[in-house]
Order: C-alpha cells, then structure tokens, then sequence
C-alpha cells in the first residue's frame, strides 16, 4: 500500500510538470491527474510487455516490482474512492448544491439508464441480424447482439461472468468471453479518450452548469489568488473545537465513520438476504449457464448488485442527521469535506486510468467491429441529443456524462469525465445518480435481464421478432422520458 502511494504521488508530480510545459494540455482542460494516469498506464504496459518479451529474473527488480506490486493495489482503489466521494456528499450542506427536480429528476434519471442499455441490446440485434447473420460463413447466435450491453454497459467483470452463459449450449457463442472482455477494454479506451473531446465541446457549446474556466497550475498563479489558496485552510481551523483535535482530521473523521456505516450497511442487508436465499434456495441442478441465470434471481444477487456508494451516501446523510440532533452540526467544515473528496477524485482518476486492461484477447473482428461501431454510436447519441431532452436541464450534461462513462465501461469513467467540468461536485449529478442506481442495477448492465435475455429469450424466438419488440420498448421509453421531462417544464412554468 505504501508503494502504491508512493507511485501515485510520482505519477501526479509528473502529471504537473507535463502540464505545467505542455500548453496543448492547459488549453483542452485536461487534469493533472489524468496525464497522471495515462503516464501510469504506458509505464504499466511497459513493465508488462517487457516481463513477457524478456526473463523476469534479468530484469531490474524495481520493473518487477512495479508490475505486481503497486499497479495491482491501485486496480482496486477506483471502487473504494468512489464510495468515499459519495460518504461525503450529504454530509456538507445541501444549499450549496443545484436545486434539482428531487425525486423526479431521480426517477428520470434511472429512465435513462434504462434506454442507454435498452438501446445498446437494440442496436446490437438490427446489427447481427441485418449484417453479421448475412455475412457470416460459420452460424452466428442471436445473443452475439448481447456482446455490446455485455461489454459497454456491463464492463469486464459482466464480461467474465457472461462467458459462461454465452457458452451454453442453448447459445453456443464458444468465443464469447473473448470478445465481451475486447469489447469492454475498447469501450473504456473510447470512453475516455471520446469523453474529453466531448467535455470540451460541452464547454465551447455552453452545455455546462456554470462557466468552466481554465485550471491554472500552480507556476501561473497570481500572488494575490495564492494568497486566497494559502488562506483557504484557515477557514477548517476557525472551529470552536480547533485546541482539542486538527480540524481537518476531524473532517476525515466524520468521512470515515459515513464510509463505515456504509460498509456496515451494506454487510447487513447481504446477510438478510442470504437468509432469505436459504429459505427459498433451489438445489437443482443445471447447466452452468443455468446456475448463473439462477444465481442472478437470488435476494443475494439483487441487493449484491448494489454498490458500495449507494450505502456509503446514506451513511453521510446519517452522520449528519446524527450530529444535528445533538446540536453538533457546526463541528462539519463542508470545505474541509468537499477538499477530502476532492482529493479522493483525483485518486480515483490516477488508478483507474493507469490500471486500464489493455490486453485480450481479440477474435471474429469484422463482427466485433461492427458492433462496436454501433456500441459508439449509440452511447455518443444518448450523451448530446436524448440526455438534454430527458435529464434535469439544469445539469443534464454532468449527468449524462456519468451516463456516458457507465455505458462505455465503468462509472469511474464518468466521473473523471465529471471531475474536469465539476471538481467540487456542486451540481446534484453525481448525487442523483447514485439514488437511482437501485432502479437499474439489480437489471441490466449486468443484471437479471442481462443473464436472462439469451437463456430465455433470444435463442428461443426469431431474432426479427426479439428486434423488433426490442425496438418498440426502446421507443415507448424515449417518448415517456421526453414526455416527463416537457411535463415538468410546462410545471415549472
């Protein structure tokens, strides 16, 4: 752990020089701790390419060593650091936030979510069965459409879980697993590089929340904004508590007991659950993509779907709701909180970029292809033209970026995409997100639906049939999302 902290720090302070002499970076508003994670990623690659070309006993121990030890800590870190931002989200103070559309804007949001994966199942079966089925010398399934949900929306691990079920015999997709894992290795490269071209075409567009501006490194400061940053700390310790504990420890305190609760509720709810799968547990046995499909339908399953944010997010709202019963509400510095999440953003960004696997193995690429093009098309689509037409118009854009890095990969996708237009996170996006996960999670992406979809469905009925069925849902969800979101406008007004 201490090396994985370590290499994160060098990576950073050579993030900064690169930005601080790379004028290019400055202008296209890109982070320092995104230069910081692709450096980590092409020293990454670089450690592995050469442990495979060359004996790993003759090379120096510190190449070894970077690639086992520190680079396998920081794979872990983005889901951790994520729950860590949500932990402090409602324990500083709601005012300082949008107004949103409360639970509606919640509501539409997980909408959303639904017509971005809806979508991609979609395009994925008018792309196997207009061009792939056609063109195809050797039988294709009707479940190779799953392949742009499995590895977009569901990323690496749907994909590994999905290899199974793509094997069954019902399916008989043998390389399935294979291109699920090329294809959600290519849907974080495209997230991530097509996202910042995206953010800033938002921001010339005006398609932001509030003006964003160029971040200015710290040799460009002027004397009197350094005096305003050097003054910033001051306002944590002008707490009344100041002479018996540091300030900003306590604020990693409140964090930490917020990440705590959520972790214990978390564990809780799993082991209701498992009680309830044991009253209702079905010993049967079954194919393997059987057991899967089964596993998916269990309580465990559902609520395992759950992340960790979701918990965590209710546990700030407790600690705050605690310490305002007691009359101790003033002992939260919302600075000090938003500095601490602040920092864990930029962490989560080093790690989940420098960590990005991009080694798997590729086959039937003029299917993959394909498919892929259509996963790009799609997922930019959802981004610049539904979500300003369904989300909340005071901050679809930050939200439909979260989006966007979702259906590309993973979450902590969006929020480095996030992070550049909304450092503080003062739009409710992030917040609004994570309370409609629920409404999505245990589903699609990677859910019940996603397991079920090829076992039950798609290999059962003529694909024209699932295609078009599949569209008709597609469309009734867009029309209903529109329709909500002119409903309140007109409210509103």
């Amino acid at each position: 752990m201490i090396n994985a902290i370590l290499t994160a720090a060098v990576l950073l302070m050579l993030g900064l020089a690169i930005r601080g002499t790379t004028r290019w970076f400055a202008l296209a508003r890109i982070p320092v701790s995104l230069i910081a994670g692709i450096v980590g990623l092409i020293l990454w690659q670089a450690a592995q390419w050469a442990a495979v070309r060359f004996d790993k006993s003759s090379l120096p121990t510190v190449v070894n060593e970077f690639e086992l030890g520190p680079m396998a800590i920081l794979s872990s870190w983005p889901g951790w650091l994520i729950a860590v931002v949500f932990a402090g989200m409602l324990l500083v103070k709601s005012d300082k936030r949008e107004r949103g559309g409360g639970w509606t804007a919640v509501a539409r949001q997980g909408l959303m979510v639904w017509i971005i994966v809806v979508g991609q199942t979609t395009i994925g079966l008018w792309i196997t069965w207009c061009l792939i089925q056609p063109r195809s010398d050797v039988p294709m399934p009707n479940s190779t459409a799953m392949l742009i949900e499995t590895g977009f929306a569901g990323g690496h691990g749907t994909a590994a879980a999905m290899g199974t079920v793509f094997e069954n015999p019902a399916v008989g997709l043998a390389e399935g697993l294979d291109l699920g894992i090329l294809m959600a290795t290519s849907g974080l490269v495209y997230g991530l590089l097509a996202g910042v071209v995206l953010v800033n075409i938002g921001v010339l567009r005006r398609w932001t929340a509030t003006p964003v501006q160029d971040k200015v490194i710290l040799r460009h400061v002027s004397s009197d904004a350094m005096e305003e940053v050097q003054a910033e700390p001051e306002g944590a310790r002008s707490s009344t508590i100041s002479e018996a504990i540091e300030p900003l420890l306590l604020q990693a305190v409140w964090l930490a007991l917020a990440f705590g609760i959520g972790v214990g509720l978390q564990t809780i709810v799993g082991s209701v659950a498992g009680e309830l799968d044991g009253w209702v547990r079905n010993d049967s046995a079954g194919t393997a993509g059987d057991d899967v499909f089964r596993s998916k339908l269990g309580f465990v399953s559902v609520v395992g779907s759950f992340p960790l944010f979701i918990y965590t997010l209710f546990g700030g709202w407790l600690v705050r709701v605690g310490l305002t019963r007691i009359g101790a509400a003033d002992w939260i510095d919302s600075r000090s909180i938003e500095s601490l999440c602040g920092a864990s953003m930029d962490l989560l960004v080093v790690a989940a970029v420098a960590t990005l696997n991009l080694q798997a193995v590729a086959s039937l690429w003029w299917a993959f292809s394909m498919l892929l093009i259509g996963g790009i098309v799609w997922s930019t689509f959802c981004l610049v033209v539904l979500s300003r037409r369904i989300l909340p118009c005071t901050h679809w854009f930050e939200l439909g970026l979260i989006n966007f890095g979702m259906s590309t990969g993973t979450t902590a996708t969006g929020f480095v995409l996030l992070r550049m237009i909304d450092p503080e996170l003062k739009t409710r996006a992030a917040e609004e997100y994570a309370l409609a996960a629920p409404l999505s999670a245990p589903f699609i992406g990677g859910g019940m639906l996603t397991v079920g979809l090829p076992l039950l469905l798609l290999e059962r009925i003529p694909i024209a049939a699932s295609t078009f069925g599949f569209t008709i849902v597609l469309l009734g969800l867009i029309v209903a999302g529109i329709l909500s979101r002119r409903h309140e406008t007109s409210t509103a007004s």
